[in-house]
C-alpha cells in the first residue's frame, strides 16, 4: 500500500507542479488505476468563463488518477444542484462531488444516504458548514471582506463616498456569506452603500445585470465603486456596464471575482480595477484526489482555501499566459 501511496503522490505533484501546462504534463503522466466513477457538479454551463479551469482541472486529475467523470452542470440553479446530488446517488459511483449552494438543510437528507451507500461526498466551491466534509473552494465571508478592503484602498474610498453592492443579500442564498463580508468591511470603514439583489434570472444570464447597474449608474451619478461579490460572469460584464453608462475607464472603481476572458479585458482596458481569484482549476483538480484519497484509503477531512490571488492592471500580462493554459 506505501508503494501506491508514493506513486499516487508521485504522478499528482508531477502534475500539479509542472512548469508546463498541466493539460499536457496530465497526458503524458503515468496513470494511478483508482477504477472509480465520479459524478462531479460544475456549477455552471459548460465552457463558460466561470466553469472552464474547474472543469479542465477535474478532467486533469481524473486522466492521471483513471476515473470516469460524470460532469454535471446546474447554471448555478441550487434547486438543480440537489436534484442532480440525488441523481449521482442513484447512479451508485465510488464517489459525489457537490457544490454547497443548496444548504446544509436541504443536502443533509443525501448526505446521509450517501454514507449509508458507502458513497464520498466531497465539497467544491460553496462549503457545506457543519458536515464535516471535505472542502475546496472560498472561505466565502473572508474573501467578501478582502474584496471590499481591496475596493477600498484602490478607490481611496471614505466617508463621503457611495459604493454600489450588486450580489446577494436573501439569508443563506448563494453568495450570501461572500455580500456580508464586504458590507461588513463597508460598515466598519464608515463608507456609504446600497445594495441591489441579483435576480435568478442575471446568475444565469449575466447579460441581464448590465441594465440593472447601468439604470442604478445613471439615477446615481456620483457612486464611486461597484463590488460584485461572488460571480465571475457578472463580474466579465462590467466593462459593458460602464461603457453602457457613459463612465470613462477608472472613473468607477469595480471589483469582483473569477478571472475570465471577459474579466481580463476590462482590466487591460481599465474598465474593472480588481478582480479576486478563487482558483477554479484547483476546485476541480484538489477534489477529485480527494475523493480518490478518501475512497481508496480512508484519509478525509480535508479543507483548503483557494481563494488566494487576485488580477489587476499590475499583473495581468502575466496571469493571461496562464490562463492560456486552462490553469488560472
Amino acid at each position: 500500500m506505501l508503494n501506491i501511496i508514493k506513486k499516487f503522490i508521485g504522478v499528482t505533484f508531477a502534475v500539479a507542479l509542472s512548469s508546463f501546462p498541466i493539460t499536457a504534463s496530465a497526458q503524458n503522466a503515468e496513470a494511478v488505476d483508482s477504477g472509480m466513477v465520479v459524478y462531479f457538479q460544475m456549477g455552471g454551463n459548460p465552457g463558460d468563463a466561470a466553469t472552464l479551469a474547474r472543469e479542465l482541472g477535474a478532467r486533469d486529475a481524473a486522466r492521471v488518477l483513471n476515473v470516469d467523470l460524470r460532469e454535471q452542470h446546474s447554471g448555478w440553479n441550487p434547486q438543480k444542484m440537489l436534484t442532480q446530488a440525488n441523481e449521482a446517488l442513484a447512479a451508485q459511483p465510488d464517489a459525489i462531488i457537490v457544490m454547497g449552494h443548496p444548504g446544509t438543510d436541504a443536502m443533509t437528507s443525501f448526505i446521509n444516504n450517501a454514507k449509508s451507500d458507502g458513497i464520498v461526498v466531497i465539497v467544491n466551491n460553496n462549503n457545506l458548514p457543519g458536515t464535516g466534509l471535505s472542502y475546496f473552494g472560498l472561505d466565502n465571508y473572508g474573501a467578501g471582506r478582502n474584496l471590499a478592503s481591496m475596493t477600498i484602498a484602490d478607490g481611496n474610498l471614505g466617508s463621503n463616498d457611495t459604493v454600489l453592492v450588486y450580489g446577494a443579500f436573501i439569508e443563506g442564498a448563494p453568495g450570501a456569506d461572500v455580500a456580508k463580508g464586504a458590507v461588513d468591511v463597508l460598515t466598519d470603514a464608515g463608507v456609504a452603500f446600497d445594495t441591489l439583489q441579483w435576480s435568478n434570472e442575471a446568475v444565469a444570464d449575466p447579460s441581464l445585470s448590465v441594465p440593472v447597474m447601468v439604470a442604478y449608474l445613471e439615477t446615481n451619478p456620483n457612486t464611486k465603486a461597484i463590488i460584485v461579490p461572488g460571480h465571475g460572469g457578472i463580474t466579465a460584464v462590467l466593462d459593458k456596464v460602464l461603457k453602457d453608462a457613459g463612465k470613462a475607464p477608472g472613473s468607477v472603481i469595480t471589483s469582483g471575482f473569477d478571472i475570465s476572458p471577459g474579466a481580463i479585458q476590462g482590466v487591460k482596458d481599465g474598465y474593472i480595477t480588481t478582480v479576486l481569484d478563487q482558483q477554479p482549476y484547483l476546485q476541480g483538480f484538489l477534489p477529485v484526489i480527494a475523493a480518490v484519497l478518501e475512497k481508496k484509503y480512508g484519509l478525509g477531512g480535508l479543507f483548503l482555501n483557494t481563494g488566494g490571488g487576485s488580477l489587476n492592471q499590475g499583473n495581468v500580462d502575466a496571469l493571461q499566459a496562464l490562463i492560456a493554459t486552462g490553469l488560472r
